[in-house]
């Protein structure tokens, strides 16, 4: 069947009207199957953000629990190093004791 339009015959049928609503719908289909792909590919990365968000706000936890640790660890050797200055001014002082005694030649009498 054709149409005249400006002058021009026109071939138009059932067999090319089917033709293109095919081509039209597998290409349609086509574009659907591609986003659900990127949806479910957008979906997995958010799931390993998520993941590595939770283990890293799990990691800053720990870091702060460290932190902590090392603080007590660095009190505990100030007080180490601070009863050993104090051992050593008495060892010192015992030894200056012991020198005065020998020089004061003290024997038992």
């Amino acid at each position: 069947m054709t149409t005249p339009v400006a002058g021009l015959p026109i071939s138009f049928s059932n067999d090319d009207a089917k033709a293109n609503i095919c081509s039209k719908s597998q290409s349609s289909i086509n574009a659907l199957a591609t986003l659900v792909k990127s949806i479910i590919k957008n979906s997995h990365t958010n799931d390993y953000l998520t993941t590595t968000l939770k283990q890293f706000a799990a990691s800053d936890q720990q870091l702060l629990l460290a932190q902590d640790h090392i603080n007590k660890i660095e009190h505990t050797c100030q007080q180490l190093l601070f009863q050993s200055d104090i051992l050593q001014l008495d060892t010192q002082e015992l030894i200056q004791i012991q020198q005065t005694l020998n020089s004061m030649k003290l024997d038992d009498h």
